[in-house]
């Protein structure tokens, strides 16, 4: 098995989104979001990389109180809570200071635990801290003076990809389509951070202290702990994210970009470089397996997903995936 990096040890800060999903994605029948991530926050404890930050939104607290519980087994569990916005939606959707009272309203709704971490932590929904660089500029400002920091993702896989597929292989009963997403989801991981890695020795000259992403998935539960094995594998070393965000690739602002794309991949664009992407062969296997009447990947994500944010927040439905 070959390294990450031909350069030596890769330096990673694991971070999570999103522990409670975003409302309208189907979860699998047996699963509930406090299984999940306790599971996620064992698999992350057994494998040395303690002290994690979730970045959660916290509208489905609001839609039921009870999911405070997910919230709180993570940081039983040893880990930390960010900020991600309370109704998770991009910020060129809604004015700054609508933007800025969204990141207030979580916090009146998850503050206490926010406030249990190191350091208050912020992450943009989706990493997309886009609309304009005047916008983001106000909301940075709101950031500083309410103690947060902006923790970037500076490496990804697409991983949301495969939440619905999975839901599907497992109500369908389709175990070979489950082996096969499992199979590329931890394939597609490995890939991801090499390709990024390859991007920023490009830009950078040197391998950063990549920040990766990973959601409070269903397939995240059932995987993660091979993901890890793998990356530990390939050279592998587990920081924590204040140290990933000592260097300048990880708290720099790259220009802003309406795409939706991560950090890494802005700084990128910004070069005129080509940024690092999911191979298309492997996305259109993904968003295809194990089909069932109705519930379409984009079909889901955008229908039951977006469309109804959008609606929520009285704002102009405005979304490319490419």
């Amino acid at each position: 098995m070959s390294d990450i990096s031909p350069a030596g040890p890769v330096k990673v800060a694991v971070t999570v989104d999103d522990l409670l999903l975003w409302d309208g994605v189907p979860l699998p029948a047996g699963s509930s979001p406090v299984d999940i991530t306790r599971s996620v926050a064992r698999t992350l404890t057994e494998h040395g990389v303690p002290s994690t930050y979730a970045f959660a939104h916290s509208y489905p607290v609001e839609r039921d109180p009870a999911l405070i519980a997910a919230f709180e087994a993570w940081v039983e569990a040893g880990h930390h809570l960010g900020n991600h916005t309370h109704h998770h939606a991009p910020l060129r959707w809604m004015p700054a200071e609508d933007f800025c009272a969204d990141i207030a309203r979580a916090e009146r709704r998850i503050g206490r635990l926010i406030e249990s971490a190191p350091q208050r932590y912020f992450r943009y929904p989706m990493d997309m801290s886009s609309g304009s660089e005047s916008k983001r500029g106000q909301v940075e400002e709101y950031l500083r003076d309410h103690g947060y920091r902006n923790a970037p993702i500076t490496a990804w896989f697409s991983d949301f990809a495969w939440i619905v597929p999975y839901y599907r292989a497992l109500t369908n009963g389709d175990a070979a389509a489950r082996k096969r997403l499992r199979d590329t989801y931890v394939s597609a991981a490995v890939d991801m951070l090499a390709a990024h890695a390859v991007s920023a020795r490009g830009l950078f000259g040197a391998d950063v202290p990549y920040i990766w992403l990973i959601h409070g998935s269903p397939i995240a539960a059932d995987v993660l702990g091979d993901i890890l094995d793998a990356f530990i594998d390939r050279n592998v070393e587990f920081i924590p994210l204040d140290e990933a965000m000592r260097h300048s690739a990880n708290f720099g602002m790259p220009p802003c970009d309406q795409r939706f794309r991560n950090h890494l991949q802005r700084y990128a664009l910004a070069a005129g470089e080509p940024a690092p992407e999911l191979a298309p062969e492997v996305l259109g296997e993904v968003m295809a397996a194990s089909p069932m009447p109705g519930v379409d990947t984009i079909g889901v994500l955008e229908e039951s997903v977006l469309k109804p944010l959008a609606r929520r927040l009285g704002a102009e439905y405005q979304w490319e995936w490419a």
